[in-house]
């Protein structure tokens, strides 16, 4: 019966912290965050101890034999939707290549009715009479596909999110970004924002804005047209000090210093 289970349904988890912890599951499950907050753990293997942020959105799987933890926010009101499945369906969905172990977690937009597409899933398993297994299975995997198919593309619209950001740091450089509030007023979730951004580009969305920062510093007293106190004003520094501390952090130079070497270079090459 293992191979043919199926199961299909919503799950309310407001005040629980320890949903899963190091467990390891027979049977494959693929769960979609309708709200809350929470991580996805891996326990084993090369990545083991790595977290995954979940948020509204996150689609993540319980991979047989694979074991993992989620912990939530007991705070976020934690709402999901789920789909169990026995052996038969899972291996279906690794010989097609639509489910990959080492891919956990992926991302579909919120307000894309997957909830509602989930409900009428569940009523149509309810209803559906026991000689209907083969036919509700087939459903089951075409249905499992779509939304997985569905997750990269959310994964793809991700990455456009990190292009998007990449340019409007650039030009926000004179000023002290609240990436919390920055995602709001683009409709993101800042915790699926953050950890793209720091796959996609090796590092955290703030370490960017520093670095690209402390470049146009750079280009700054290399010109020589701004002192180095106009150059922390127009880089948005409240004080010359704060900005100082921070070059020197970054380029291992006070900007005086930076600021003459590269004047003494200049000479040197004229």
């Amino acid at each position: 019966m293992r191979r043919q289970r199926i199961g299909c349904g919503f799950m309310h988890k407001k005040g629980v912290t320890a949903d899963q912890l190091n467990s390891r599951f027979s049977t494959y499950a693929l769960v979609y965050v309708i709200r809350g907050r929470g991580d996805y753990i891996i326990e084993e293997g090369q990545e083991a101890g790595q977290k995954i942020p979940l948020e509204a959105g996150s689609l993540f799987q319980r991979i047989p034999g694979i074991s993992h933890s989620t912990i939530l926010d007991p705070e976020s009101d934690w709402l999901e939707c789920f789909l169990d499945l026995g052996d038969d369906i899972y291996q279906a969905l690794v010989s097609i290549r639509v489910v990959i172990p080492g891919e956990p977690v992926s991302w579909i937009p919120p307000g894309s009715a997957i909830e509602e597409d989930f409900f009428r899933m569940m009523v149509s398993l309810k209803a559906a009479p026991e000689r209907d297994l083969p036919h509700t299975s087939m459903e089951i995997l075409q249905f499992c596909a779509t939304l997985l198919e569905r997750a990269r593309e959310g994964d793809d619209s991700l990455w456009n999110r990190i292009e998007k950001s990449c340019q409007d740091f650039i030009y926000m450089l004179d000023q002290r970004v609240d990436l919390r509030e920055y995602c709001r007023s683009n409709g993101w979730g800042y915790e699926s924002f953050r950890k793209t951004f720091a796959k996609k580009m090796g590092v955290s969305p703030g370490q960017y804005i520093i670095q690209r920062r402390m470049d146009e510093a750079c280009r700054l007293l290399r010109s020589r047209r701004l002192s180095v106190k106009e150059t922390a004003m127009t880089l948005g520094y409240k004080s010359q000090y704060e900005f100082s501390a921070q070059f020197r952090r970054t380029i291992g130079w006070s900007p005086r210093d930076y600021r003459g070497a590269s004047l003494n270079q200049a000479l040197d090459i004229l």
